[in-house]
């Protein structure tokens, strides 16, 4: 079989198994993209990006889907794939509950489905299957684990931004008001969900992926990392200040009408940034893909 048969082959199994193993993905990424967005654009990009990623390295692919045998070869690793399978159709209730365990149901289906009928790719897929499957579940446990605390120093920075911008609004440890010019009062709570999680979350997971596609040296990659977490932390106060300038000038519904938007083109702009100067940081040697 052609690598690019056996490519679509999965590709078309794996999206038909979704349909079972996470029935309800889609409604709960709608559901949650409209509450964090307004609606379901920003997606488009992010996915686009992601395919782009993953097809910089289609040669690497390609080498590993040539070598396949028969349906006879890598009997194991078919058995282990079809059993993860089975597993995820019997946890349906369980990881159908929210978008998150959907989400990851959908990254294990489609590498179980790879063990099945492409087993020797499994070394290639592996990485960004373990990345993919983080990425979708990192921001649920960090807001769980940090989100209070990262609120907490989200409101303290945001504070002392308003401060030095010197319009008036009344801080009470994560919760604020403010006077708008137009006569409105505008209160709001800075959330676990608005401490810089998700874009901290997101810019790992793509750095992550580009470590590996671009091959970038540990240390180059660990830098950016740091560097990135401190960025978005003070983007995000910066953000908040953004927020406040816009309800204080332009009343309530300015402020509600840009707080969907504003965080993500904030994260997009910085991304944009970071990419040609992670590009130009250290290499490292390039290594044969292991079948």
């Amino acid at each position: 079989m052609k690598p690019e048969v056996r490519f679509v082959v999965w590709i078309g199994t794996a999206s038909a198994l979704t349909l079972v193993t996470a029935p309800d993905f889609f409604s709960l990424l709608n559901q949650s993209l409209g509450d964090t967005f307004g609606n379901v654009f920003p997606a488009i990009p992010f996915a686009a990006l992601l395919t782009l990623i993953f097809a910089l390295r289609w040669n690497d692919f390609k080498s590993a889907l040539q070598n396949e045998g028969g349906a006879r070869t890598e009997r194991n690793v078919r058995l282990v794939g079809a059993a993860a399978i089975a597993g995820l159709l019997i946890l349906e209730p369980l990881t159908n509950l929210t978008v998150e365990t959907a989400g990851i149901a959908v990254v294990l289906t489609f590498f179980a489905s790879s063990l099945v009928i492409a087993p020797l790719s499994r070394r290639f897929l592996l990485p960004y299957a373990v990345i993919y499957a983080a990425g979708v579940g990192a921001p649920f446990v960090l807001q769980w684990a940090l989100g209070e605390p990262l609120a907490v120093l989200s409101s303290i920075l945001s504070a002392k931004l308003v401060g030095l911008a010197g319009f008036p609004v009344a801080w009470q440890g994560t919760q604020f008001q403010l006077l708008s010019k137009t006569g409105d009062v505008i209160d709001g709570v800075v959330t676990p969900g608005c401490s810089s999680i998700i874009s901290v979350t997101t810019f790992l997971g793509l750095l992550a992926l580009m470590h590996m596609d671009l091959r970038k040296d540990a240390r180059s990659t660990a830098t950016l990392a740091v560097a990135g977490i401190a960025v978005l932390t003070i983007l995000n106060s910066i953000r908040i200040l953004l927020l406040m300038w816009v309800g204080y000038v332009d009343g309530s519904a300015a402020f509600w009408g840009i707080h969907n938007w504003i965080g993500y083109a904030l994260f997009l702009g910085f991304y944009l940034a970071a990419l040609p100067i992670y590009s130009r940081m250290g290499t490292a040697g390039i290594r044969p893909v292991k079948l």
